[in-house]
């Protein structure tokens, strides 16, 4: 079995996903398909011993689309970065200034055609508005003919098609009129008007593509460029990282990345791996410990040993879960495409029936006939239809960016009323992301004097730790005092001498080798820690000052909104790297009541698989590289806007502000657009139903049916306009638009 990824082009809306990977299913050998509309890419899993690389991207080729091979995996990827990443971002870039480019010509010329149909009197007029309209449908609107019509002439009619016909009829009978007789009813403002607004629609589509490749493109800049190798003599070199072998003693220094996964052989260090754990606390690792590469030094100097390199690194195996999660994503079959697809047969046949009966039973004239056919065409029109769902999908998502919601696709704003169940990643989404001194114990002295001991111990310190506790004497107007002897030791804390008095701060080992505690001080320590809290403590040489009790503060909002989640009855769950005490402790604070911890980035995939697999609707909340396959996997992947960009580039929405109140209010702004779309599309069929059967009796002229057309297009536009009123009113409980 082999597996291949293709770079599709040509789709234009989720029914070109089921037509492709139908046609890919019927090839000997195919084992599995996904084709991905959002980043326009594919993977096959098939039997190279039946059937080869080329008779795939011929099978693509022959159902109508452009095909290309790309290079899979992460080690593949990591090899030609550079060159892969700018080239998908010059031709997305060149594929939306396109769109925009075609939207712009649009409208200036359906102004003009508006203007010369209402406001102007100039000598042949309509001829102008010809040639204007004209330009508009071969240049703007070419597609529409270019791929509707065949995909008409394959049986397989989408959005194009119905564009196709509604405007092609419009402009046919209006050009006929102004050619070939001395009538003045004609429809070019329609064709022109119809055209531009599906343009828009599709020049905002455009920009939302190319999210998968941009988060691909920034998991791969995270890791490090160049290795230092310490050689057999003792002497340093320089070599790029893909240079690296198992088994090579590299040189870390402070501040830089570490190059691959390993483990120190020599030093010890405070490393920063938020980035790929999620978990704000630096850890301390000592000689023997394992290192990640991608992850970020403190102030020291360690010699570690290559294990992991290339393709086998932590940070490449998250790479392959994200690239996997994005292509296992079921597309999304719109509503619309799936209606259109028979509604556009239905119609085909209304008018030639129209035609036929017109000229045989009803006596009338080919010429009249097929103004009764045209009135058919133009009721049918897919203006209405056309705008239903992106109308309120550009409103939405509007009302979304100015609540501090950003909705990257407009899948993703329809399908988020669906959730059922929420997984939270705890660190930077629960949580506020950086370590807090929640609680303070003196045990023995003056607060302020003990505090500001504190203060002047931590001032000299580099680990983040100290700051949390830095942060806190500062905010009890503590100051600083000098400090001499000051001396920093590596996973146990910090000691120096003040007013010719030795303090120390740090760990309860620490104070075990200081031999200062006691019963009653330890017994309070591992209450503490049994909280989940790290406990950090302050001795002179004799006597426990005072306890310091660090953890990762909750967000003001996140108890809240967990609680409107849970109305809702929604499941919520939490998946976190952190150690189940510390977990359970914030799940208990803030109401979640199923907790899983100590998980890796894959188990995080595989809880949110099994999850969808019991039937839930599951929606990922993360901010770290670690929660991005979760996110790409869920069916709606939530990125906090405080986190790392590989995390929003992977999830579906962004929440700006990091608030988990937002989650819930897009929740809600998801079921008021997708309310809104269904309003749109009953006023959108709700004529045709009506207007068709009037206008196949010869009851409806062209210029009624038009005015109908139009009439539904205002309607459903200003019903999507609706949505810019939407709030969540009473604190979620209820929901305005």
């Amino acid at each position: 079995m082999k597996t291949i990824n293709l770079k599709i082009t040509g789709m234009t809306c989720s029914s070109c996903v089921r037509h492709i990977e139908n046609d890919l299913k019927e090839l000997p050998g195919v084992h599995h398909v996904a084709v991905n509309f959002g980043t326009e890419t594919g993977q096959v899993h098939f039997d190279e011993t039946k059937l080869s690389e080329k008779e795939i991207v011929a099978q693509v080729k022959k159902t109508g689309y452009g095909a290309t091979v790309t290079g899979g995996g992460a080690a593949a990827m990591e090899h030609s970065m550079d060159e892969h990443a700018g080239h998908a971002q010059s031709e997305d870039e060149k594929h939306i200034r396109s769109r925009l480019q075609k939207f712009l010509v649009a409208l200036v010329l359906s102004f003009a055609v508006l203007t010369l149909s209402f406001a102007v009197d100039v000598p042949k007029e309509m001829e102008i508005m010809m040639i204007l309209s004209l330009i508009i449908l071969g240049y703007s609107g070419r597609e529409f003919f270019t791929k509707g019509i065949p995909s008409l002439l394959r049986g397989r009619p989408g959005m194009e098609t119905l564009v196709a016909l509604g405007v092609g009829a419009a402009f046919l009978y209006s050009s006929y009129v102004t050619l070939f007789t001395t009538g003045t009813q004609e429809y070019f403002m329609d064709s022109a008007l119809i055209t531009t607004f599906i343009l828009f629609g599709r020049y905002l589509e455009a920009r939302a593509k190319g999210s998968a490749r941009e988060a691909i493109k920034k998991l791969l800049e995270l890791s490090a460029k160049v290795a230092h190798r310490v050689k057999p003599d003792g002497s340093v070199e320089d070599i790029p990282i893909d240079q690296v072998q198992k088994g090579d003693l590299l040189r870390v220094k402070p501040g830089e990345k570490i190059p691959v996964d390993g483990v120190i052989t020599e030093g010890e260090g405070t490393l920063d791996e938020s980035m790929v754990t999620g978990e704000s606390i630096p850890v301390d690792k000592m000689t023997g410990d394992k290192v990640i590469g991608a992850t970020i030094n403190g102030n020291t100097v360690f010699v570690m040993r290559a294990e992991r390199v290339g393709s086998e690194t932590m940070l490449a195996h998250i790479i392959k879960l994200v690239e996997q999660a994005q292509m296992s994503k079921a597309p999304i079959q719109k509503l619309v495409d799936v209606i259109s697809s028979y509604f556009v047969w239905a119609v085909m046949a209304i008018a030639i029936t129209v035609f036929a009966l017109w000229t045989t039973v009803g006596g009338a004239l080919p010429a009249q006939a097929l103004i009764y056919t045209v009135a058919v065409l133009i009721i049918a029109c897919p203006c209405a239809l056309g705008l239903a769902t992106p109308i309120s999908i550009v409103v939405g998502s509007g009302r979304g960016a100015s609540l501090g919601i950003l909705i990257k696709k407009a899948e993703s704003l329809e399908k988020t009323h669906k959730i059922t169940a929420i997984c939270f990643d705890k660190t930077g989404t629960i949580t506020k992301g950086h370590p807090e001194v929640q609680k303070f114990e003196l045990l023995s002295g003056d607060e302020k004097h003990t505090l500001t001991l504190a203060l002047s111990l931590e001032n000299q310190s580099e680990h983040p730790l100290a700051r949390s506790i830095t942060s806190f004497a500062k905010a009890k107007n503590a100051h600083e005092l000098p400090v001499k002897d000051f001396k920093a030791m590596t996973g146990l804390g910090v000691r120096g001498v003040i007013d010719s008095k030795p303090y120390h701060l740090g760990s309860s080992r620490y104070m075990k080798e200081l031999k200062v505690l006691n019963s009653s001080v330890t017994s309070r320590i591992e209450a503490l820690q049994d909280q989940g809290f790290t406990v950090l403590i302050l001795s002179d040489e004799k006597t426990v000052l005072a306890l310091f009790a660090v953890q990762d503060g909750v967000k003001e909002t996140s108890r809240s909104a967990i609680e409107h989640l849970k109305k809702r009855g929604i499941r919520t769950v939490m998946l976190t790297g952190d150690n189940e005490k510390v977990a359970q402790h914030i799940a208990d604070e803030v109401g979640i009541d199923e907790v899983h911890a100590q998980v890796t980035p894959e188990q995080k995939t595989q809880i949110v698989s099994d999850l969808q697999a019991q039937g839930f609707f599951v929606a990922m909340v993360g901010d770290g590289i670690n929660d991005s396959p979760a996110l790409a996997k869920a069916d709606v992947g939530i990125a906090m806007g405080t986190g790392t960009d590989v995390a929003m580039e992977s999830g579906d929405l962004v929440l700006v502000k990091g608030d988990l109140m937002k989650a819930v209010e897009a929740i809600e702004l998801s079921r008021a657009t997708l309310r809104n779309i269904k309003q749109n599309l009953f006023w959108a069929f709700i004529y045709n139903t009506v207007g068709l059967p009037v206008a196949a009796l010869g009851l409806l002229n062209p210029a009624f049916s038009a005015g109908a057309m139009a009439f539904s297009s205002v309607s459903v536009v200003l019903n999507a306009l609706r949505l810019k009123r939407f709030k969540i009113q009473g604190g979620a409980d209820q929901v305005g638009v």
